[in-house]
């Protein structure tokens, strides 16, 4: 009975992470959400009796160990897959280049801060937090959901000059993954940085602002992808993401891996 934890499961990738699998009756899935009211989270969980929800934020470590507490509770003390896909973006710093870092150290942290808590701290604090878990589990896998925009041949190839402080993030997820996968190694313990393509996560109508933002990134993307016809849809980006989790081996832990082009 293989058992996952899904960090930012109440919507988006995470949430399609426990829906597919939920499909399966011999999966425990651990949805850890900072709201379990959350209307669709919710309803996934009263539909599937193998769903447990679990209220913590990554971002504070004294919460994510209180859910690490309470998984070892639910699993008798053993998980088999951790998957840290809780993310943040600053929208109001998320279109600036990094000519537009100010000359100011508090302006500046805030500049940064939001997207890196999440992706490098949340990601550290989250993994240590489920580890004794991990190691005790059968299939002892450790995935961080990272990005594109983390590779520095998609930013010369595509000319986009902003998320800065985000693609920082992501970059320093891949690193850290890495690390992880040195020092677990010996332990059995597999780690991966998955890229989970250009995603539509957007539920409900696109506001005018969100619409053109997407046609911009779109005809960038297409400087490297010129038959790219739009964002994938989340049940297919999943899909490929969970072909990579599955195929992990100790050969290609600690890499950043492409979900789309993963061959098993």
């Amino acid at each position: 009975m293989p058992s996952y934890a899904i960090t930012g499961a109440s919507k988006g990738i995470g949430r399609e992470f426990v829906r597919q699998l939920a499909q399966s009756p011999s999966n425990t899935v651990l949805a850890i959400v900072r709201d379990p009211e959350s209307p669709g989270i919710k309803a996934l969980a009263q539909a599937h009796s193998n769903v447990h929800l679990i209220k913590a934020n990554v971002t504070d470590p004294q919460s994510i160990l209180a859910a690490a507490e309470q998984a070892a509770a639910i699993l008798d003390g053993k998980l088999d897959v951790l998957i840290h896909n809780s993310n943040s973006v600053d929208m109001a710093t998320f279109s600036l280049p990094p000519s537009k870092v100010p000359f100011d150290v508090e302006a500046t942290r805030s500049f940064y801060e939001e997207p890196v808590r999440t992706a490098i701290y949340g990601a550290a604090w989250a993994t240590n937090a489920f580890l004794p878990l991990i190691e005790k589990g059968d299939l002892k896998k450790i995935a961080h959901i990272t990005s594109s925009m983390a590779n520095t041949e998609v930013i010369l190839g595509t000319g986009v000059d902003y998320a800065v402080a985000y693609s920082i993030a992501k970059a320093g997820m891949n690193v850290q993954i890495a690390k992880y996968a040195a020092e677990l190694a010996p332990k059995g313990i597999k780690t991966v940085a998955i890229c989970p393509g250009w995603v539509e996560t957007h539920e409900g109508p696109k506001p005018p602002q969100l619409v053109e933002a997407t046609e911009i990134m779109l005809n960038q993307f297409r400087k490297m992808e010129p038959d790219l016809k739009g964002q994938m849809p989340v049940e297919e980006s999943v899909s490929q993401q969970l072909r990579v989790i599955n195929g992990l081996d100790a050969a290609r832990s600690g890499t950043v891996i492409r979900a789309r082009d993963f061959k098993a």
